[in-house]
């Protein structure tokens, strides 16, 4: 890595620590410890390191079940958005958008519960500037409201929503419903204009 990434990555990881550190619900994974003077030993040579541990989320990404397992059923696929619902309220709640909620980023426990992870590009719900509104373009493309697409403020539990019924749709179909939220996707415009029942 050079020395942009490994900046980069470090203010990914402060980001992520930092609203750990004021999360605590059973759909998020949750901060176990951080450490800056932590020590690493390796074939009998030690060096400081600085280190994070997060709670152990041993089943896997909602990505790969949908991926290898095909559709959801209705009920399953509820079972999944209710619990993603909750772990977005309370953080919400909380004053926290998350801005790059995909299947990647849902973890699923031993005992197949969901936790929200990857906090790296959380911001403050009522916007950095308090004005509630967020600017920043940042997050998975295919997973970004249209707002976002277009350049314009956008509201952090808005874009959080949106992202999530992307994952419904995801989870019900086994694929996106678009590539991107904007009007040169063929399905988007479907979706949005007034033929929506032909993409339905």
């Amino acid at each position: 890595m050079n020395s942009s990434t490994d900046a980069q990555m470090k203010e990914l990881l402060q980001t992520e620590v930092g609203y750990l550190r004021n999360l605590n619900h059973k759909n998020i994974v949750n901060l176990v410890e951080i450490n800056e003077q932590g020590t690493y030993e390796h074939k009998g040579s030690t060096k400081k390191v600085a280190y994070v541990a997060l709670e152990l989320v041993s089943g896997g990404e909602l990505f790969d079940w949908v991926s290898n397992s095909g559709e959801f059923s209705e009920p399953v696929a509820r079972y999944y958005f209710k619990q993603l619902l909750e772990g977005l309220t309370y953080m919400h709640n909380a004053g926290v958008a998350h801005r790059d909620l995909k299947p990647e980023n849902l973890m699923l426990t031993h005992d197949f519960q969901l936790k929200i992870a990857d906090f790296g590009f959380a911001a403050p719900i009522e916007g950095r500037d308090g004005s509630g509104t967020l600017h920043t373009q940042l997050g998975t493309e295919s997973y970004m409201a249209p707002e976002i697409h277009l350049g314009k403020p956008y509201t952090g539990a808005g874009v959080d929503l949106f992202a999530s019924a992307i994952i419904l749709f995801i989870m019900l179909s086994q694929r996106p419903p678009f590539s991107r939220a904007e009007v040169s996707d063929p399905h988007y415009r479907l979706l949005v204009g007034d033929k929506s029942n032909l993409f339905w």
